[in-house]
């Protein structure tokens, strides 16, 4: 009995160590697009899958990067949400850029957090993605 005691009272620790409730699932982003039909005028749309349980949303903040570079940043109050889910379209103003016509593909990366009004309440996201667009800015930007 008395080699018993000391591998229960093991057991009962190594139980007491773990977490009584699972880590915070991340926010996904699960459409991400832009579109540019013009020189000056161009729009964000993004999708974001939030975690069960989530209250509801009171703004989301973004960074907008294309090809490397960050183009854009905003903060939306007036979002769409339902069911779990946040769907963000924005326009973008491209003054003062070279604009290219014609099919292409480019890289495009989100990056921000949502804010669901409580205290610690920021749920960070972030995706890169590849995307087909019709026209594209020119950033003009040295890249060395």
């Amino acid at each position: 009995m008395l080699r018993l005691a000391p591998l229960w009272a093991l057991l009962v620790a190594g139980c007491a160590a773990r977490p009584l409730s699972p880590p915070t699932a991340a926010v996904v982003v699960t459409t991400l697009d832009v579109d540019f039909p013009s020189r000056e005028r161009g729009f964000l749309r993004f999708g974001l899958r939030l975690p069960p349980g989530t209250p509801p949303v009171a703004q989301v903040s973004w960074e907008l990067f294309l090809d490397g570079v960050r183009f854009a940043a905003g903060l939306e109050g007036d979002v769409g949400q339902g069911a779990g889910e946040v769907k963000v379209e924005t326009p973008l103003v491209c003054r003062h850029l070279a604009w290219r016509e014609g099919e292409a593909s480019l890289d495009v990366a989100v990056r921000g957090e949502v804010d669901v009004g409580i205290p610690g309440g920021r749920l960070p996201f972030r995706d890169r993605r590849e995307v087909p667009v019709h026209g594209r800015p020119l950033l003009n930007i040295p890249l060395d």
